[in-house]
């Protein structure tokens, strides 16, 4: 089972064999990993600056309202980013400069407030946090490793991180992706150890 795929994606053992501590887990952010900005891909900060008027007014006095000002200038090129490309959104008072002082996100709230989905203009890596890809393989982002409690991982876990991120494994794999890695769990859970 070390070649396991779910459509473009290779799939890290690291989300059968380990999870959060108990009361720990993405359901209680404390938004640290939003506190170095995210990478977003150039036709999602596009999307995001469609939206600029509507975002300002989801923001707080410790935020920039000066939309030259949320992206990086500078763009990288990423095959894990739909374009092959990513631009960092700036931090500003050490925060990426879509959150507000209260732990929202300006973007997530204009989305949601709009839409009726409070995913739809946000980041692809934002949504998905604490699974990332990087080059093409699905797993764990360690960025907040031991720094955060609800985004550190431990090897003894009730529930590992199939079950505990779900909403984020089922954005990025689809509803039928999310299943097919259950069954690839099962299976896992049957290999002697």
């Amino acid at each position: 089972m070390n070649d396991l795929k779910i459509g473009k994606f290779k799939i890290d053992p690291v989300l059968f064999n380990k999870g959060f501590a108990k009361g720990c887990g993405p359901y209680r952010c404390q938004t640290t990993c939003c506190s170095s900005g995210v990478f977003a891909d150039p036709t999602e900060r596009d999307v995001i600056l469609q939206h600029t008027e509507a975002i300002k007014t989801q923001m707080d006095e410790t935020q920039t309202t000066n939309d030259a000002a949320w992206f990086e200038t500078r763009i990288e090129h990423d095959e894990d980013f739909p374009s092959g490309y990513a631009v960092g959104t700036e931090v500003y008072n050490n925060k990426c400069v879509f959150l507000r002082k209260d732990g929202r996100c300006s973007v997530q709230l204009v989305s949601g407030e709009k839409y009726n989905d409070p995913w739809k203009i946000k980041p692809f890596y934002c949504i998905a946090f604490p699974i990332v890809v990087i080059d093409g393989i699905l797993t764990f982002d360690d960025y907040q490793q031991d720094e955060a409690a609800c985004c550190s991982v431990v090897n003894e876990t009730e529930t590992t991180l199939v079950d505990s991120c779900k909403a984020e494994l089922e954005f990025v794999l689809g509803k039928e992706g999310y299943q097919q890695l259950l069954e690839y769990k099962m299976q896992w859970d049957k290999i002697p150890t």
